[in-house]
């Protein structure tokens, strides 16, 4: 129990210094040295110097008990500050996944239409390509098969007329993408990040009539410690991605003193974004694959028959048993 409790203690001591004090002393030291140097003298380290030196020839830092009290007082301001980080983390998250308050709902409202419009246009421009495509794979085989009767009669020169123009279509590939980028179904939410979301439940309804929503919480007790420790990972990226945006919002008050401070705002918040879609995308995947997987398991531990693999029957079947009529 003392070697468990000695572990645990210096788990929580790590954790405690990594997630609340370094970064918390960090921004202070950004803080302080920026209401030092200010705008006009940026980078003039002598100046900062002569500061801390001034500070550090006052007769009060010389009291063991100043010292105290400003070493508690530091680290205090450094935990939270990181608290503040976050509770604003979690704001970020909503706001990435698209759960936007009441204030901004017009707003998101709005962004999604302007989404849908783009994505209802690009998927019109895939699936034309994607007919046109057709069409020409159709009139090239009747070509073919035209010119190979016609050479029984009048030689092989007549397979010479047969053009390929493919080098003039639309590439349906990156057409497809194009509209992917967007988003992987029609969008409903204002955010790519929520859409992304969504559309791990949208396909996985559409390829099993499983309602991920009331199945996700039984499937997950029939998981594997793998597939647990996957998927866990991939939601604590986001998590921590959501808080360091939320860091590089904190560091937007520095900036209004110390312009390089902004510097820090735009590296921050672009690094944690572009995280912050990886791991939506890695945690969709990781669920839909889970259903993949594991979805017969779900079908077999609720006593619905799944001898092969998982089909639409099966899965409204289980929809049905777990929506219990509702």
């Amino acid at each position: 129990m003392t070697a468990f409790l000695a572990t645990l203690g210096g788990k929580l001591a790590d954790t405690w210094l990594s997630l609340l004090v370094l970064p918390g002393l960090l921004y202070l030291a950004v803080a302080s040295a920026g209401s030092v140097l200010g705008h006009r003298n940026p980078f003039d380290h002598g100046r900062l110097i002569e500061r801390i030196d001034t500070m550090a020839g006052a007769p009060a830092t010389h009291s063991p008990g100043t010292v105290v009290l400003v070493a508690a007082l530091v680290l205090a301001g450094s935990a939270g500050v990181s608290r503040l980080a976050g509770a604003l983390g979690g704001g970020v998250e909503r706001l990435w996944l698209g759960d936007w308050p009441r204030p901004l709902r017009p707003v998101a409202r709005a962004l999604t239409r302007r989404r849908a419009r783009r994505w209802s246009a690009a998927d019109a421009r895939y699936r034309q390509a994607l007919t046109a495509r057709a069409l020409r794979a159709a009139s090239a085989s009747a070509s073919v098969s035209a010119s190979t009767s016609a050479s029984t009669s009048e030689g092989p020169s007549a397979l010479g007329d047969v053009r390929d123009d493919s080098t003039t279509a639309p590439d349906t590939a990156e057409l497809g993408e194009a509209r992917n980028l967007i988003a992987l179904t029609h969008p409903t939410r204002p955010t790519w990040m929520g859409d992304r979301l969504l559309a791990a439940d949208a396909r996985v309804h559409r390829s099993y009539a499983i309602d991920l929503t009331s199945a996700w919480p039984r499937l997950w007790l029939l998981l594997p410690d793998t597939a647990h420790t996957e998927i866990q990972t991939a939601r604590a990226a986001l998590t921590g991605a959501a808080r360091r945006a939320a860091w590089g919002l904190l560091y937007v008050l520095p900036a209004l003193w110390w312009w390089p401070a902004a510097v820090i705002v735009a590296v921050t918040w672009a690094g944690a974004w572009r995280q912050g879609r990886l791991a939506v995308h890695e945690f969709a995947e990781l669920v839909e694959a889970a259903v993949d997987l594991h979805g017969r398991d779900l079908a077999t531990a609720l006593g619905i028959p799944c001898e092969e693999r998982l089909t639409a029957a099966e899965g409204l079947e289980i929809t049905r048993t777990l929506r219990k009529g509702a």
